[in-house]
């Protein structure tokens, strides 16, 4: 990939490598890091390096009535934004529209006032939903001046932010389709909260799961999110439990278990820690399950002491981690009665340094 970004904003600090350089890069490191554990071969599971990103976020740059699009510094120039000319990495989509929806906005000063931030999702389907933040107040006026947006940009909801209010004009989700081993999956991706930013290699992580994880029994999922690994992981077990803490991404997965006529999967609206107590008292909801194996995809910070007892209680697990020193520290834990069975290296974001990981452990029972 070539961007006429690179070395300027702070994204893609790995730009002067190659890419097949930085995945070689990348996999020496994570076996630096686990060469203390037994682990197998890595796989290196890896896509295109341009147009890959579904959702992103620009500031707004300004100089004079003209806007640009804005990214953070370069770590060695200090804190702030650039403005930029382009960013290769988001989806086609996204890329196509961003210019001819600057221009618009250039042209109309109620959309233009104070204008803070756009953020962009896409689909697989081309659709898009687009949210402009504002630092001000916004009136009944914009209503009109986004109904001309979208007359414009068909394929496009918008939704305006400012602080402590937001205004949907549309819709505020999407519905994703993913192919998984040949077979349609549909997914509803809500605005504003968490979905992989990477389409292409979501798809191969959760086939990478699903090859893997020939596992008996029934299977709990922690962080469960929109249901993105639960629903095609519910046709390889018995039964699912699947918890997740945020209200509007348990709504999307309960949709989404529909959407997909997957009726083997019961959402719980809690905490990790809520569930470990349901499992701890042998709650009745429990009742007729056979939970042997775990599901775990934590945010960057891991897993905290309890929910690593927690997790550790099961005889197999599946580990889905953004975060290669966190998982090292929870696998010093994990992996002492278990075999590292598959382990493998996603590369969501081409140029970063970003790892994310996938272990499978079984118990050496």
């Amino acid at each position: 990939m070539t961007c006429s970004s690179f070395g300027k904003c702070g994204s893609c600090v790995l730009y002067e490598i190659p890419y097949i350089k930085q995945l070689e890069m990348k996999k020496e490191k994570l076996k630096e890091m686990f060469k203390d554990f037994n682990i197998p071969e890595i796989e290196v599971i890896y896509d295109k390096d341009e147009h890959f990103r579904a959702r992103a976020e620009f500031r707004i740059w300004r100089e004079g009535d003209k806007l640009f699009y804005a990214m953070r510094k370069r770590k060695e120039e200090g804190r702030g934004v650039i403005p930029i000319q382009e960013c290769k990495i988001v989806d086609k989509a996204i890329y196509n529209l961003m210019p001819d929806l600057l221009s618009e906005i250039e042209k109309n000063e109620n959309l233009k006032n104070r204008l803070y931030e756009i953020d962009f999702l896409s689909s697989s389907l081309g659709e898009l939903i687009v949210t402009l933040i504002y630092h001000r107040k916004v009136d009944e006026s914009i209503a009109e001046d986004i109904k001309k947006l979208k007359e414009k940009f068909t394929k496009v909801d918008f939704i305006v932010r400012k602080k402590g209010r937001k205004y949907i004009f549309d819709k505020n989700y999407l519905i994703e389709e993913l192919e998984i081993n040949g077979k349609i999956y549909k997914y509803k991706i809500i605005e504003n909260t968490f979905s992989q930013p990477n389409r292409n290699i979501n798809k191969k992580m959760i086939e990478w799961v699903l090859k893997n994880a020939d596992l008996k029994g029934d299977l709990v999922e922690l962080y469960c999110g929109n249901g993105n690994f639960t629903i095609p992981m519910s046709e390889k077990f018995n039964k699912v439990i699947a918890t997740e803490i945020n209200p509007e991404s348990i709504q999307a997965a309960t949709f989404n278990a529909e959407l997909n006529n997957r009726k083997n999967i019961t959402f719980l609206a809690m905490s990790a820690a809520e569930f470990s107590s349901l499992k701890k008292e042998n709650s009745p909801l429990l009742a007729g399950y056979d939970l042997k194996n775990v599901f775990i995809d934590p945010p960057r910070a891991g897993l905290d002491d309890k929910s690593r007892r927690f997790v550790n209680s099961f005889e197999n697990i599946i580990y889905i981690s953004c975060n290669p020193e966190t998982l090292k520290r929870d696998l010093e834990t994990l992996a002492k009665k278990r075999k590292i069975k598959a382990f493998a290296f996603f590369d969501q974001f081409p140029y970063t340094n970003h790892m994310e990981c996938g272990v499978i452990l079984e118990s050496e029972k």
